[in-house]
């Protein structure tokens, strides 16, 4: 009974930790956006688009440090890595406003926000496992990887738009799967070592802010199209 009981309260709060983790991550993420739109900085913004690779390096620079030395960093150190992704996530999505219509980026953010809210429910609420679909769910995941790089250089509408719907589908999915090996990975953390739980907290939601971001990606393709103008 005790087992089982800390069993639950480790699940509880890893799911609780990670979910926390992501909402804070992305209200710091649209915090930087809305800023500038609101003080409409403009300097501010074309100084992003000039450092936009560099901030993308930093970006990945930053999840491959989380990835592989969560481990051997502190905790501190490992909520600090992840809300600075965050709000270097910021600073490139700003760049969105140059493309989308405001109007366009909070339907599309309504829409993933109910999509993220449902999907994850059912990951979590699921009796089945769903580890046994990572094979299908990595093999998709590169071969949206290709299809996009291939997209860059034919750049046919009807493609674009396949990418897009596969995208969509694809991160779905990742959700479902990623709320369910969350919890599940609770089950392995049952000695209740509360240091431990709050790393993979982190790192729960750095993979769930990333299925919700791409997430967010494709259905404003799918909203905006190709994104050539701004009204």
């Amino acid at each position: 009974m005790g087992y089982t009981s800390m069993n639950v309260s480790t699940t509880n709060n890893l799911l609780r930790n990670s979910f926390l983790y992501m909402f804070v991550g992305l209200l710091i993420t649209a915090g930087v956006p809305t800023y500038i739109l609101l003080t409409n900085n403009t300097e501010l913004l074309y100084s992003i688009q000039r450092y936009y690779w560099p901030l993308i390096i930093g970006e990945f620079a930053v999840v491959m440090i989380l990835s592989f030395a969560i481990n051997k960093i502190s905790l501190g150190m490992a909520r600090l890595m992840f809300f600075g992704y965050a709000l270097l996530n910021g600073f490139v999505f700003s760049i969105f406003t140059l493309i989308f219509p405001i109007q366009i980026l909070i339907y599309a953010l309504g829409v993933t926000s109910l999509m993220f809210l449902v999907i994850a429910i059912y990951g979590y609420t699921t009796s089945e496992d769903l580890s046994k679909y990572s094979r299908i769910l990595f093999g998709a995941l590169i071969t949206l990887v290709i299809l996009s790089v291939i997209n860059i250089f034919i750049k046919a509408p009807v493609f674009f738009w396949m990418v897009s719907v596969i995208g969509v589908v694809l991160f779905s999915a990742l959700i479902a799967f990623d709320v369910n090996r969350i919890k599940n990975m609770a089950y392995e953390l049952a000695d209740g070592d509360e240091e431990m739980v709050d790393k993979l907290g982190v790192m729960g939601a750095l993979t769930l802010y990333l299925d919700f971001i791409n997430l967010f990606i494709f259905v404003l393709r799918l909203f905006g199209g190709s994104g050539n103008s701004r009204d």
